[in-house]
């Protein structure tokens, strides 16, 4: 039966080059980031430009896509027996269930290839998987390569080292499955380099994408936010938490002068994370200064985040302990915004090798007020062309390298 069963995977998987069946996952997405952006723009890119395609595409998700018409795309729900059965568990137990899942929905539609929007959550399980009847590839969001522990407490650098410990663990249980064939790193080259010397050829670059999302009219966010001309908008975009380093940015505004305060408008967009909410309240209650300063704590649509990128005038990323790629530099980019970001990490590098804007230890608030400063008073010495960096990340790039579609 086994002689059977390996006879049939052979001839499915020699057949690919002429038609191929994918399932395309993302059971963990939240409204509190972009993540499904990924799975909905990667459709609407099929849908434009492979919609005579031979393969064909399902999507197995949590929350509703916008569906093409073409019955060559197929959107799949978990139903609520199981939804309720992964809400009951969490951490490993919870991927377990819904790799499980992932499974036997492939096995029903006879897929060949499941491709993982957020392979970080399914390592171990892909791991202790030895029956699996399909290819897998996925997108690694959170490698362990680059990782420091910087600005720790002896305590957290301990913590830091078991826990890179057991990601390094995770990673190689998972490379026990020979179904495994693609790790994608989005936008380093470096850590794919250096996985495949040490792990062999799975690993493979992915551009992290700059999408171009269907709006026909931005809204004016100085009129809505009665925001005055003479302010220059400072945007920290994106979900709220200790890494974003809010009150390392407010204690550099308080050490401006107060002309230069009253030339800023801090924005402060993106949901905020339970744990850090009473953090981040105190700072702002606590700030004394002359800036403009907002705090949206919610989750805003495509075409409020275009509208914010594309009329600020400065973006900070400047997040600690955070060494892996970030969308942000690319929203920032397709609108030749300058981006003032952490000195380390992938975005560091990318931030520096396009000439997109410069680098700050994001720990040291003197060393962030003096860039605050230079910017207030010179912003076109600051100005960029972001072009280059939105050509590499395009819709394009992402999708056809990741479901290797060339």
């Amino acid at each position: 039966m086994k002689i059977f069963k390996e006879a049939f995977l052979y001839l499915r998987i020699s057949l690919k080059d002429q038609f191929m069946n994918y399932l395309i996952v993302d059971l963990n997405i939240t409204l509190n980031g972009h993540k499904l952006g990924f799975v909905q723009e990667t459709m609407n890119f099929l849908a434009l430009h492979h919609a005579d395609s031979e393969h064909e595409f399902h999507f197995l998700v949590n929350e509703p896509l916008k569906k093409s018409d073409s019955n060559k795309f197929q959107v799949h729900y978990p139903g609520k027996s199981y939804q309720a059965k992964f809400d009951k568990y969490s951490g490993l137990k919870k991927y377990k269930e819904q790799w499980q899942y992932i499974a036997v929905k492939a096995g029903q539609l006879d897929i060949h290839k499941v491709v993982l929007m957020e392979f970080d959550l399914y390592q171990a399980a892909i791991g202790f998987d030895k029956d699996t009847a399909f290819d897998i590839s996925g997108i690694w969001f959170r490698p362990y390569f680059r990782q420091k522990a910087i600005g720790l407490t002896l305590f957290e650098k301990v913590k830091f080292n078991i826990r890179r410990v057991q990601k390094k663990g995770l990673l190689k249980s998972s490379l026990r499955n020979s179904r495994l064939k693609k790790i994608f790193i989005l936008n380093d080259q470096k850590t794919v380099d250096f996985m495949n010397e040490r792990e062999g050829d799975r690993f493979a670059y992915l551009a992290d994408p700059v999408f171009d999302y269907p709006c026909y009219k931005l809204t004016n966010i100085r009129d809505k936010y009665l925001i005055k001309d003479d302010r220059l908008i400072f945007l920290i975009f994106g979900y709220m938490d200790e890494r974003k380093n809010v009150v390392n940015v407010l204690k550099a505004i308080e050490k401006l002068s107060k002309t230069e305060q009253e030339k800023i408008c801090l924005m402060l967009i993106g949901k905020t994370a339970e744990h850090y909410e009473a953090t981040l309240l105190e700072a702002i209650e606590k700030h004394n200064s002359e800036i403009q300063l907002f705090h949206i704590d919610e989750f805003v649509d495509n075409c409020e985040m275009e509208a914010l990128f594309s009329q600020c005038d400065l973006v900070l990323r400047m997040n600690i302990n955070f060494f892996a790629s970030s969308g942000i530099i690319g929203l920032a980019a397709k609108y030749d915004k300058p981006s003032l970001v952490s000195d380390y990490g992938i975005v560091a590098e990318l931030t520096e090798k396009y000439e997109m804007g410069r680098l700050v230890d994001p720990l040291k608030v003197d060393q962030i007020k003096e860039l605050f400063s230079s910017f207030v008073k010179e912003p076109d010495s600051w100005k960029i062309d972001g072009s280059a960096y939105y050509r590499d990340h395009n819709t394009r790039a992402f999708v056809e390298n990741l479901l290797q579609l060339n």
